[in-house]
């Protein structure tokens, strides 16, 4: 999700962590899906983000050192489908292709919707007392090998 820079994310590193070890250990057979931004055709928690913060409605900043690799809602859909009807088991990367700054998103954003990306506001979340990593990247390659999928970039 999107952060303005006031608050904390939903959920942070351990609490995932702690998460996933407890469904592989109760149930071994699970599959465990670790993805990152979801993106869609303008509806979704950051494109809506990005549509505020260029009018105005929204105070804060789309972070230019937050790195994420966001994928498309129908790209996760596809990929979680293939994974139900599968017998697969273990931790699974759905994620997009393309690494970028929440910021960079936001301008790709902004370009595809009409908007000037001069209209966005940037910011460091180094500058920020938001916890977590800067940088989560997400490699799929192994999961798009093992279900025979593609999973798109945000570009």
């Amino acid at each position: 999700m999107p952060h303005s820079g006031r608050g904390t994310p939903p959920f942070d590193e351990t609490t995932i962590a702690a998460g996933e070890t407890a469904v592989r250990i109760l149930c071994p057979d699970a599959a465990v899906v670790r993805t990152s931004l979801i993106i869609g055709d303008g509806n979704s928690e950051h494109e809506r983000v990005v549509h505020a913060l260029a009018a105005k409605e929204r105070e804060g900043a789309l972070f230019t050192d937050d790195i994420r690799c966001p994928i498309h809602v129908a790209d996760l859909a596809s990929g979680l489908w293939k994974l139900a009807v599968s017998n697969e088991a273990g931790v699974f990367h759905l994620a997009g292709a393309d690494a970028l700054s929440r910021y960079s998103l936001g301008v790709l954003i902004a370009r595809r919707d009409g908007i000037s990306p001069s209209l966005l506001p940037a910011g460091r979340r180094a500058d920020t007392r938001l916890p977590g990593a800067l940088d989560v990247r997400i490699d799929s390659h192994a999961t798009e090998d093992r279900l025979g999928i593609k999973l798109r970039g945000a570009r």
